[in-house]
């Protein structure tokens, strides 16, 4: 049965869609940043061992460099994990919504089957009375 909510619970699922799909892309985001910081991390430790294994070699410079980029994934893994709980937050926010209007549906469903239930009852309630009348009058004019 259409509702006057049909509209605005297509409308939400759409956003709440949308929402799904930007929560996905941001999980593969601080994945793939999750994964680079696994990167960096091995090759600081490998650039480690080899700096230990010849004390000729100078690896300060570069040891700069991968620990600077170490605390850029740090700091870019913590801004996407906010923004993930942001995107959440909202996602949540919009299925309250929906599962709101969903329930208001949900309520002018049960009234319109209560009211053309109770209509169908009183059409029978009719009925029966009119025919309760003819035969109580048929019974009187026999009795005559």
């Amino acid at each position: 049965m259409k509702t006057p909510y049909d509209t605005a619970m297509r409308i939400h699922r759409r956003e709440i869609d949308a929402m799904g799909v930007a929560i996905n892309v941001q999980v593969n985001l601080i994945n793939q940043i999750d994964q680079a910081r696994e990167e960096v991390r091995t090759h600081i430790i490998r650039e480690a061992d080899v700096a230990a294994a010849d004390l000729g070699i100078s690896s300060h410079a570069y040891m700069e460099l991968i620990r600077a980029e170490q605390s850029r994934l740090i700091r870019d893994g913590a801004a996407q994990g906010a923004r993930l709980d942001q995107l959440r937050a909202k996602a949540a926010t919009a299925y309250g919504a929906y599962r709101a209007i969903e329930v208001a549906a949900e309520g002018f469903v049960e009234a319109a089957n209560r009211r053309s239930a109770n209509a169908e009852q009183a059409g029978i309630d009719d009925s029966s009375a009119v025919a309760f009348l003819k035969a109580r009058r048929n019974l009187r004019g026999k009795g005559r």
